[in-house]
């Protein structure tokens, strides 16, 4: 039986539609068996991840969170003899935790964490969900005001592997994992769904392709104190996900600048100065805009919403400007919590602080 010796592999990565592969790889990876293993692995996601571009515009039939993948696998054997593989996949910017091991699965029904959603009831709020668009299975949403279904949601495809993280492709085997899943349907962006949730359900129930439901409970929430505001950003599934923060909210302001003292003598006729210009000058300001934010009272499983949060590269909140509503990209800046036990805490409410991603002074060159 033949050994393999050396494994080459080339990566395209592209959007748009699927199956037009570009003409050149992004990378072209080649490596030798060592003598002490008997496979040959390549890691792969971080390159990949570089060609993956995240846009949000507060559209989310149209948000662009992933991308095509195509390998290319080419064999070499301890026989002289060579063999391709090929595999297409869909990537996006979706993580495993530590404990997860490698290659962990990815949901493929919610891609949220959290199993209550708590949504400002004076809002038009959205749920992401696996979809898939192929013709050899189905799953279906269902919207429910308590027992009653309000809307039901049918899509028919398939529900196939889905992984994240650390990406492991054995060139000694006819298939690999590439923190990605199989085609979804034409478009890199509709692998999965935000669905539009109707403004009477108190609970969405899920059933997956193999008969499995999984159900979470809606709450709306009618704040009449404050003005809640609404973040968006990339969670562990890659995905955007919103979440509310409907009590206080605090705004600052913060700039930095450098000083140098400048010399106001003339000696034109005699030496003197002028008594209204300025000795002591400042260069380099910079100011940024912040603001603390609070959830109000929400349950356990926010824990992990707010660490997805706390790590997430991608973030936004909603503002109007204008009179017309759009995001504005922040980062959160809150590096550390203790998490909330509703055994100790009794009521949950998570503070969290951001920062404006761009600088108060438009300093774009």
């Amino acid at each position: 039986m033949a050994t393999i010796t050396q494994a080459q592999v080339q990566i395209y990565i592209y959007t748009g539609t699927f199956g037009v592969i570009p003409s050149t790889p992004q990378y072209t990876l080649v490596k030798d068996k060592l003598s002490s293993e008997s496979i040959i692995s390549f890691e792969v996601a971080e390159l990949v991840k570089d060609y993956i571009d995240v846009t949000f515009t507060g559209d989310y039939e149209n948000i662009e969170q992933s991308a095509w993948v195509h390998f290319k696998i080419t064999r070499s054997f301890d026989n002289d003899t060579t063999d391709t593989l090929t595999r297409d996949v869909i990537a996006f910017t979706g993580y495993g935790e530590f404990e997860d091991g490698i290659n962990p699965k990815l949901s493929n029904g919610f891609l949220l964490s959290n199993t209550n959603i708590y949504i400002n009831n004076n809002d038009i709020a959205y749920l992401p969900f696996y979809k898939s668009n192929e013709k050899d299975n189905a799953f279906k949403v269902e919207y429910l005001k308590g027992s009653s279904t309000i809307l039901t949601e049918f899509v028919s495809g398939s529900v196939l592997e889905l992984t994240v993280d650390s990406s492991n492709i054995k060139a000694d085997t006819s298939g690999f994992k590439a923190d990605a899943t199989r085609k979804r349907s034409s478009s890199s962006k509709k692998f999965k769904k935000h669905s539009e949730v109707p403004n009477e359900a108190t609970s969405v129930k899920l059933t997956l392709a193999d008969g499995t439901i999984d159900t979470r409970t809606i709450y709306r929430i009618d704040e009449c104190k404050y003005d809640p505001c609404k973040i968006s950003f990339i969670n562990k599934f890659g995905v955007i996900q919103d979440l509310y923060f409907f009590k206080r909210k605090d705004d600052s302001f913060e700039s930095e600048r450098d000083e140098y003292h400048k010399s106001i003598l003339s000696r034109s006729t005699s030496t003197t100065y002028d008594l209204f210009t300025h000795s002591k000058k400042t260069i380099d300001i910079t100011a940024t805009k912040k603001f603390i934010a609070n959830t109000g009272y929400v349950t356990e499983d926010h824990n992990e919403v707010i660490k997805q949060l706390m790590v997430t590269e991608y973030c936004w909140i909603h503002k109007f400007i204008d009179g017309d509503q759009t995001v504005v990209p922040i980062m959160p800046t809150t590096t550390s919590f203790v998490e909330k036990k509703e055994v100790t805490d009794k009521l949950l409410n998570f503070t969290v602080e951001f920062e404006y991603a761009n600088n108060f002074i438009q300093n774009i060159r």
